[in-house]
């Protein structure tokens, strides 16, 4: 059933879900604030998908694989070298760095940032060519790419901008917290999203602070840039808008709970997964709401969704349950035609991922690691190491 709402009838979760879906993502924090124990079977690994290429922050390595069949290609580190990783900050792949491109990747446990030069073909193992090694925390985010920098967060409470053909230091900036957000680079600013409740901007040339404003809760999601503002949620239950001349927050949404998982948008069209499970689709023009679901997907939401590439589908994550929710952009409506009964589809943190045929998950506490759906059907296409369906 869908329920229409306007912005002064929101509802609020009850107060013992609240509690619960709080002390759950609490325990989650808690695992991640050392590098021992259940952090491997917590966090939440990534992946990109370029022309037909999977590299996957696949835990205890990063790897590439056929996007169509799931073949492995290589792995990094070679062999059992068991003072590089874990990994779960996203590759992030330099296209025109080097004669072949640069993949970027950031390790858990060794606090480092490792510079990989790619061959004339993805089958092809790739050389390391530069390691970061200066941070005093845990890479969890993603970075991102800025012209020749990149720029990452860490759990030491700074970001480190590198020089991306030789891993060189440009600037560190220190927010108060953990930086796990990926930057956000609009022109020449950087905006930083902190756990200390902080938005940064900061200069993307000299990382001198231009201003910041504070956010009333922490922010592990990713600010997202639409309409000339940035829209970001946070531990407040709340999506902010901002703008990005004054640093004001000009506007705010109250949600259900908790808002981890980073938005995505299509056009001036907003989609919006609170912990809860409950989804929206926000105008973004006109400040409102166009559909709004409450606790439509069981099981809290830590990944970012995604979207079909004709835009018609939302693709929602449950962490607890493991499975994937699928939504009509246009009016809401779940589509439970789309789906896979798994036997034992263990949990999935991290980030959905889609190209123009398949939806890629990474499922944790589970042998597999890796797997490809049908966009159209939900049909599970492969998995990494295989795995059957079940009925």
């Amino acid at each position: 059933m869908i329920i229409w709402r306007n912005l002064n009838s929101r509802p609020t979760a009850p107060r013992g879900a609240r509690l619960w879906r709080g002390g759950m993502l609490l325990v989650v924090l808690l695992l991640l604030a050392g590098c021992r124990g259940g952090v491997r079977h917590e966090s939440w690994p990534g992946l990109t998908v370029v022309d037909g290429t999977l590299y996957a922050a696949n835990l205890e390595r990063v790897q590439a694989l056929n996007a169509e069949t799931g073949k492995v290609y290589w792995d990094f580190p070679v062999g059992n070298e068991n003072d590089v990783g874990p990994f779960y900050s996203t590759p992030v792949l330099a296209p025109e760095v080097g004669e072949h491109g640069m993949l970027v990747i950031a390790g858990l446990k060794d606090q480092a940032v490792y510079g990989l030069a790619l061959g004339a073909t993805p089958a092809e193992r790739p050389d390391q060519r530069w390691r970061f090694g200066e941070a005093r925390g845990q890479y969890v985010g993603t970075g991102t790419l800025a012209g020749d920098r990149f720029v990452i967060g860490n759990g030491d409470g700074r970001v480190y901008a590198l020089n991306v053909a030789d891993g060189t230091l440009t600037w560190v900036f220190a927010a108060r917290d953990r930086v796990w957000a990926t930057p956000v680079v609009v022109e020449d600013t950087v905006y930083i999203a902190s756990m200390d409740h902080w938005l940064y901007a900061v200069d993307l040339e000299s990382g001198t602070e231009l201003w910041r404003i504070e956010t009333e809760a922490a922010l592990a999601a990713t600010p997202i840039h639409a309409l000339d503002h940035l829209w970001i949620g946070n531990f407040a239950s709340k999506l902010h808008q901002v703008d990005l001349a004054t640093g004001e927050i000009v506007w705010t949404l109250d949600t259900a709970d908790w808002v981890w998982a980073t938005p995505v948008v299509d056009g001036d069209i907003l989609y919006l997964a609170d912990v809860g499970g409950s989804v929206y689709a926000i105008d973004l023009e006109a400040r409102r709401l166009i559909w709004d679901l409450p606790e439509a997907v069981s099981g809290a939401v830590r990944a970012r969704p995604a979207l079909s590439p004709d835009g018609g589908l939302l693709f929602v994550a449950s962490y607890e349950e493991g499975f994937i929710a699928a939504f009509d952009t246009a009016s809401g409506t779940p589509q439970p035609t789309w789906a896979t009964a798994l036997q034992n589809p263990g949990r999935l943190p991290g980030d959905l991922t889609v190209d123009a045929e398949r939806l890629y998950t990474m499922p944790i506490m589970v042998e597999e690691r890796i797997q490809a759906f049908d966009l159209v059907t939900g049909e599970l296409l492969w998995s990494s190491p295989e795995s059957v369906a079940g009925e």
